[in-house]
């Protein structure tokens, strides 16, 4: 038996230090993306002397000695630091951070922790608040069109908007102006509908708080899709409490936009409703545009493993359309429009909703499962002039699960992602023709049922010397149901186009190999495939109603190699891609004229093969970056799009007779050889901010045999505000910009593939304005 003494020895020190108790206490708390809720992995923490040092673990969580009354600091490249004040050892501290300026940093995978960009063998760009908001921050094409290999397009104001990647799709759609070719998602759920074709219209930008773009095929994570994959994510709040907002966006040729917005954070949860009304008059006749937005969005972390978030989007959306201009007009800066389009009181209608439920659970540290259940629905009307009255109802639904694992083989890491996604859409179409806005009799009216689901998986090996392999593929499954409304006994002579198409299952491999240097720098190669499926539109001629029997599906082949870096302590960020896109069987459309050499309608055929050859550098440097002075900033960017798109093998149709015209080896229309864009973001301590950006585009072929171009042109756009904490109650931030500086005369579209017969010029541009418009905001923000 011990002697008394000897546990006097050991009791003594704690009798005399009554707060070593205290001493022996935690303060624990979770760090996530203020953009997106998911976790920020590797934030360090420290106190305000930098001491007791520690970094956040995948689930974003941490701990650290308390202290008492402390205040810590979070930060982590990529993001704004933030400061927080811990009052006692009880604290269980939530904190969001900001994205900054930076273009590298963290990347989500829909459904997968997030992971540093550098370890991405593929082009990837992500945008952030502060990047979507350089101009007026309500349409983006000026923030997406800054990016290399990405084009946003607008038939109107806020209507027919499309995304380009890597030149892909540039030629598709010409008639409805809805994107193919790309997977786009909002807050993971699918925008993307079964057909593969995906409409941004009911989209409320303004509310979007930051985007994740993938350039190229991405199959083997997100199934079918050629040119690439699009994450867009709702702005979340960015502090705790109860916070209410008024933020109102005014300009020239009666552009309005206000959002009045409530936000909640708290420890487990944080809820965002946002009301958006939005009106412009337009410089151009018959050119208005309204939209009425509501968004809910909550996310709600039921235990430390588990979290549910919920969106809902409900948007009502009409732009009136003025048609095209053709090249005289434009050159002389007309304000006017096709005749036709106006006396039918051309348009776009869409009133939809969207809506879904995603639940994730940690099962053991490495094991994550992710579950997307989503709804959506839109009525679309679309009113032109020889295409007439369009009426189209249609509903979504689906499923996404994702399962995200870590494994230790050996002394080797293994990350995979495996997972599936299952998309139905029901879609009913009617079209009429139309003269002075007086409706004509029913010419088809379709029913479609069309299926689309896949199952993916792809893996990341960790091998010596700091290289990465990783290699997945897809299996991808498509299918049509056509019912032909007009095929009945009051329609004798109707070619019925009902049945049912199938398309065989394909498989889309991907293969890379990434290797970092020294944390500050990585370089990749990669193999990837990407299958971009025909629309039952194209499988079925809907202004006829004959089969398309013919047509096959894209799958397209891309070799890439790159590099991406952040160094000097993060004040020099680059990427670079090299790659070669192969598209056989390429889908393009075919064009059919009125005697007035009007397009009547387009069907789509195979027309022939497709080689791109592109490079894209983008890079920014930080002047200035924190430490004491005037400025806080001070980070100039560069970025250039450089593309050699060559058809192969392709001709003007599938007849192959004395008509046929062969377009081996002409340039790609719709796809400017060269595209670059400079800028230069500036922040000052006092609360000043500013940005000038420069685009410049290069004239493109607009018709195959690439005789006839569109015009190049340049923008110069600018902005400056002011932002500040006023109280511990009320932020202001205040800001003014002009877009199109210079004047310059500028298309938001043009139209590829007119019948040019020299005597009358086609109408094919969709003409900016003309001179420079300016716009201010204001934004209140009361902290309840």
């Amino acid at each position: 038996m011990k002697h008394p003494a000897s546990y006097l020895k050991v009791l003594v020190p704690f009798l005399l230090l009554p707060g070593a108790d205290a001493l022996a206490q935690q303060i624990a708390g979770r760090v996530t993306d203020a953009s997106t809720s998911s976790a920020v992995q590797g934030a360090t923490v420290a106190d305000s002397r930098g001491e007791a040092l520690v970094t956040t673990d995948a689930d974003g969580r941490f701990t650290l000695p308390c202290k008492g009354a402390m205040t810590i600091d979070i930060s982590k490249y990529g993001y704004h630091s933030s400061t927080i004040q811990v009052s006692g050892c009880d604290a269980n501290i939530d904190v969001r951070l900001t994205p900054g300026f930076q273009s590298l940093g963290a990347f989500n995978i829909i459904g997968t922790p997030e992971t540093d960009e550098l370890q991405k063998p593929q082009s990837t760009t992500t945008l952030t608040t502060r990047q979507l908001n350089r101009g007026p921050g309500i349409t983006f094409d000026d923030a997406f069109n800054l990016t290399p290999g990405v084009r946003m397009e607008r038939r109107t104001f806020g209507g027919g908007q499309r995304i380009i990647m890597r030149g892909y799709s540039n030629d598709r759609d010409a008639g409805n102006f809805i994107g193919t070719g790309y997977k786009a998602y909002l807050n993971g759920i699918p925008i993307t509908d079964a057909e593969g074709q995906t409409m941004l219209d009911d989209i409320d930008f303004a509310t979007v708080g930051r985007v994740s773009a993938i350039r190229g095929p991405a199959s083997s994570l997100y199934g079918g899709g050629i040119g690439g994959v699009l994450n867009l994510y709702t702005a979340t709040p960015d502090r705790t409490g109860n916070t209410i907002s008024q933020n109102t966006t005014a300009g020239e040729d009666g552009l309005l936009r206000s959002d009045t917005r409530f936000e909640h954070a708290s420890t487990n949860a944080s809820i965002m409703v946002n009301v958006g009304h939005q009106k412009y008059d337009s410089y151009r006749v018959n050119s208005e545009s309204k939209k009425d937005f509501l968004t809910f969005l909550g996310d709600f972390r039921l235990t430390d493993n588990q979290r549910v978030s919920a969106y809902l989007g409900y948007a009502n959306s009409h732009d009136d359309r003025a048609g095209e201009l053709d090249s005289a007009q434009f050159a002389q800066k007309l304000n006017t429009g096709e005749a036709k389009y106006i006396a039918n009181h051309a348009r776009s209608a869409v009133e939809g909703f969207r809506a879904g439920v995603t639940h994730s659970i940690t099962a053991r540290p490495g094991v994550q499962n992710t579950a997307t259940i989503y709804a959506s629905g839109n009525d679309y009307e679309d009113v032109s002039s020889g295409g007439g009255y369009g009426w189209k109802t249609a509903q979504n639904f689906g499923i996404r699960n994702v399962l995200s694992t870590d494994f230790t083989v050996g002394e080797r890491s293994l990350h995979g992602v495996t997972g599936g996604e299952f998309i139905k859409t029901n879609r009913t179409a009617q079209a009429y023709p139309m003269t002075n806005s007086i409706m004509g009799g029913i010419r088809s009216d379709m029913v479609t049922l069309n299926s689309q689901y896949n199952l993916f998986t792809q893996w990341d090996l960790a091998l010596p010397q700091q290289f990465t392999l990783t290699a997945g593929a897809s299996l991808n499954f498509v299918a049509y149901t056509i019912q032909d409304r007009l095929a009945n006994t009051a329609n004798p002579t109707h070619k019925d186009g009902s049945g049912n198409r199938t398309l065989a299952p394909v498989v889309t491999p991907t293969i890379s190999l990434n290797k970092v240097f020294n944390q500050g720098f990585s370089a990749y190669a990669s193999v990837s495939q990407g299958y971009q499926s025909p629309t039952s539109g194209d499988v079925i001629i809907p202004y006829t109603g004959e089969p398309n029997d013919d047509l096959k599906p894209e799958k397209a082949t891309q070799y890439e190699i790159g590099t991406k870096g952040v160094l000097q302590n993060g004040k020099l960020i680059y990427q670079v891609s090299l790659y070669h896109l192969a598209i056989p069987d390429k889908l393009s459309p075919q064009a059919v004229f009125n005697s007035s050499n009007e397009v009547l309608y387009s069907y789509t055929v195979n027309a022939g093969d497709q080689s791109d050859n592109g490079l894209e550098v983008a890079a920014s440097y930080a002047l200035i970056q924190g430490g004491e002075g005037l400025f806080s900033l001070v980070r100039p960017f560069v970025s250039y799009t450089h593309a050699d798109y060559k058809y192969k093998d392709f001709k003007s149709d599938n007849n192959n007779n004395s008509a046929t015209v062969d377009y081996t080896d002409k340039h790609v229309v719709g796809v400017a050889p060269n595209v670059i864009n400079a800028g230069l973001d500036v922040e000052l301590k006092s609360g000043l901010y500013g940005n000038l950006t420069y685009h410049k585009t290069d004239a493109e072929p607009v018709s195959y045999d690439n005789l006839h171009h569109s015009v190049a042109f340049s923008l110069l756009d600018a902005k400056i505000g002011y932002s500040n904490t006023i109280s511990d109650h009320i932020t202001l931030d205040v800001s003014a910009g002009g877009q199109n500086l210079t004047n310059s005369l500028y298309f938001t579209q043009v139209f590829l593939n007119h019948k040019w017969d020299g005597a009358v010029p086609p109408n094919m541009y969709l003409p900016g304005p003309y001179t420079a418009k300016y716009y201010g905001a204001l934004k209140l923000s009361y902290r309840l």
